[in-house]
Formats: structure tokens, C-alpha cells, sequence
């Protein structure tokens, strides 16, 4: 989805989108019924943590680290979900959020690739993935995010929540 913004080689070298701390394990992606069940066939065994009426990717922490990585990234090969990974994680560094009210798509700070990319490039992107990103968020407001503080907004869906 993001081909044009970041290639499969700056995201196979970084690898931060696949990792948590105790702090950012809220963030960690959102798994629908549908998407537990492609994760299960890839990954007998994975287990889940319930928020609310979503699913999240139950993360093991490093030996004495404060950190978690995502079960379904191969360190070798990266993630086993290939092209079906959860939306979070096919849509990193944006995100949608909840802002006033309405769904927006925000650029995490925390991508070291994109913060190297020309704004006119991020914004070019953003503008061509909104509609389906939208789309599916609408679909699915489990993906809707509470706005935070410091995430740029590059877009806002036409329509309300």
C-alpha cells in the first residue's frame, strides 16, 4: 500500500513499526475476527489479549527489556503475514485517528524512514491511499484511534463518524 513512500528494503532495516515498549503495547495492531483467523493459519498457536470488542496480538517481552516484538515478525524475513498483515500494520507509519470527531490519517513521528521523505511526497501518498484507508475504517471503527498530540494530520474523511 505504501509503495512509492517506503520501500520493502528501509522497512526490512528498521523494524521499529514491529516493536513495543510496556508503554506503547495499546498501540499494538487491531485484529478482527477475520484477520485472527489468517493470523491462526499462519501461526498456530498465536494467542490474543481482549480490549473491549477487539483483539489484540498477545506480545511475549524480551529478557531484560523493556520490549516487545510483534509474534508475527521472522527477524530473518521479516513479517509472515506478507501482503495480508493487519491494517495498522499495512497503513504504518499513518494512522487514523479520532480528531473532533472525525476520522483523520496522522503520520506517526516515530518512522525514521518517512521523517527523511519530502512532505510533498508523504502528502502525495497520503492523498492516494485516503479513500480505501477511509473505506476501511469506516467498515471497521475498531481501527479509529483517539487523536494524540504531536501526530501531523495529512487528511480527514468526508464523512463523520
Amino acid at each position: 500500500m505504501l509503495e512509492g513512500l517506503l520501500s520493502k528494503e528501509e522497512c526490512a532495516h528498521c523494524r521499529l513499526c514491529c516493536s513495543f515498549d510496556s508503554y506503547g503495547l495499546w498501540d499494538t495492531p487491531v485484529i478482527t475476527p477475520g484477520m485472527k483467523e489468517k493470523v491462526l493459519r499462519a501461526k498456530p498457536g498465536q494467542r490474543f489479549v481482549s480490549r473491549g470488542d477487539t483483539l489484540l496480538l498477545r506480545m511475549e517481552r524480551e529478557e531484560q527489556e523493556d520490549l516487545y516484538y510483534c509474534p508475527l515478525l521472522d527477524r530473518s524475513r521479516g513479517c509472515i503475514m506478507g501482503d495480508g498483515k493487519p491494517f495498522d500494520c499495512r497503513i504504518w507509519p499513518f494512522r487514523v485517528m479520532n480528531f473532533l470527531g472525525r476520522r483523520v490519517i496522522t503520520l506517526s513521528p516515530l518512522c525514521p524512514a518517512v521523517a527523511e521523505k519530502p512532505v510533498e511526497q508523504i502528502r502525495k501518498k497520503c492523498g492516494e491511499i485516503a479513500p480505501a484507508v477511509f473505506k476501511e475504517a469506516r467498515e471497521h471503527p475498531e481501527y479509529v484511534r483517539a487523536y494524540e498530540e504531536g501526530f501531523p494530520i495529512f487528511a480527514a474523511d468526508t464523512e463523520e463518524e
